[in-house]
């Protein structure tokens, strides 16, 4: 039954294309009712699974999507790019380009979304520069690929929400895995790509032009801020246990608010009614993903009434795995097969939280297993793959061969990292 639940998911929002929330919602509600839970006590399951996710994550995802939408507006996205471009150079605009792309993801919760603002920056990048498009494309998409999966609070936040990870030291193993992890990828994008479709210097006018349509921009210490500040209050939070006052703003409930009102400043002088309404375009964006997000509560808390977790337990202890490695597996297995990052981070955490106590894996590099497992592998069921390939001007084959490739690579190397160093942080 457990199986036949997890493959009906996978068809249903692969071949039927139905949406993920109610795909996982009404697949949840079906494998309770196969596995014998009384009606009252599976209405029950379906309110508290919902509630008892969003709760926490809510107030973080909506502060996130809000963030990210006034540093579109405002043109803060560009002064990021530029301040970066400024420090590499313009010799090494792909650098550039894959470390905007890189810091972005963050605020944006969406390697999709990250890639397409950054993309006309990264476009006219290409055109002042002695490298060809898909080298910046390869570069971009290593930057917002690595930091969606593995900072917090992007992906790593629905993990460690429903591991009950700490949540300053996901951070920490996180932005540990990724700095090697991004290097690696930013290797194999000039390696895929660097010698290919060189195209002649044009010069940078076109780069430049970007920042017309902003208007007055933000200062760089502003830009950078809005992304940094919530961070810093988190990691200081752990940092200094049992201080009031940052016990109280380190709260990342607290702590990504805070952020919004950073990003505001950036709006100053604005009209209220234009600023009000990247706020609700904001919202409206998590919307979808609070939903997904609350699906996958319902689905985790009946799979433990049904205590399917001891049954995979014991399973997977027979095999001999470490339990590390399960954990990555089946987020990996979900990831191939069904496409979506988020619904990954969602179910992968429902189906191992049971397993947890069995497979002997700190909640803390648990929560990172999932988020590298959720790295591999970007093919054709997922809508990074079309967009990454789309803007590159790749067909399916250079697709696969270029960031199907790199996705795993970069999968497998996040999750030697976390083995490596993960018992140190955690």
């Amino acid at each position: 039954m457990f199986l036949a639940g997890i493959l009906s998911i996978v068809l249903l929002t692969t071949k039927a294309k139905a949406h993920p929330f109610l795909s996982m919602f009404f697949v949840a509600v079906s494998m309770g009712v196969a596995y014998g839970i009384p009606a009252a006590r599976l209405s029950d399951l379906v309110v508290q699974g919902f509630s008892k996710v969003l709760g926490y994550i809510a107030i973080i995802i909506v502060s996130a999507t809000v963030m990210g939408k006034v540093m579109e507006e405002t043109g803060a996205t560009y002064v990021v790019s530029r301040t970066v471009l400024g420090l590499v150079g313009r010799g090494r605009s792909p650098v550039a380009a894959g470390l905007a792309g890189y810091i972005l993801a963050l605020p944006v919760m969406c390697c999709d979304t990250a890639f397409i603002m950054l993309s006309p920056l990264a476009r006219a990048l290409s055109v002042g520069s002695s490298y060809g498009l898909r080298l910046f494309t390869l570069a971009l998409a290593a930057g917002t690929f690595t930091s969606f999966k593995l900072v917090y609070p992007a992906a790593p936040l629905f993990p460690a929400t429903m591991f009950g990870a700490d949540v300053s030291k996901v951070i920490l193993l996180g932005v540990a895995a990724s700095l090697p992890v991004f290097v690696a990828g930013l290797w194999l994008a000039y390696r895929l790509e660097g010698s290919a479709d060189r195209a002649a210097p044009m010069g940078s006018e076109e780069y430049d032009r970007l920042a017309d349509k902003y208007g007055s921009l933000p200062s760089p210490y502003a830009s950078f801020a809005v992304i940094m500040v919530p961070i810093a209050l988190i990691v200081a939070r752990s940092l200094v246990p049992g201080l009031g006052a940052l016990e109280l703003v380190g709260s990342p409930v607290i702590a990504l608010p805070i952020g919004v009102l950073v990003s505001l400043l950036l709006a100053w002088g604005r009209d209220p009614a234009t600023v009000n309404g990247w706020i609700s375009q904001g919202v409206s964006r998590s919307a979808s993903i609070l939903v997904i997000v609350g699906a996958g509560g319902v689905l985790g808390l009946i799979l433990q009434e049904a205590g399917i977790g001891g049954i995979l337990g014991g399973m997977s202890g027979g095999l001999g795995l470490p339990g590390l490695l399960v954990v990555f597996i089946i987020a990996a297995l979900i990831k191939t097969g069904q496409g979506s990052s988020m619904v990954t981070m969602v179910t992968a955490p429902a189906i191992v939280l049971p397993l947890l106590p069995s497979l002997g894996v700190n909640p803390v590099m648990a929560a990172m297993a999932v988020s590298a497992g959720a790295m591999v592998c970007v093919n054709v069921n997922d809508s990074f793959f079309w967009v990454v390939t789309g803007f590159g001007e790749m067909d399916v084959g250079r697709g696969y061969r270029t960031i199907t490739l790199m996705s795993v690579v970069l999968g497998l190397l996040a999750l030697a990292v976390v083995a490596v160093i993960g018992p140190i942080v955690a």
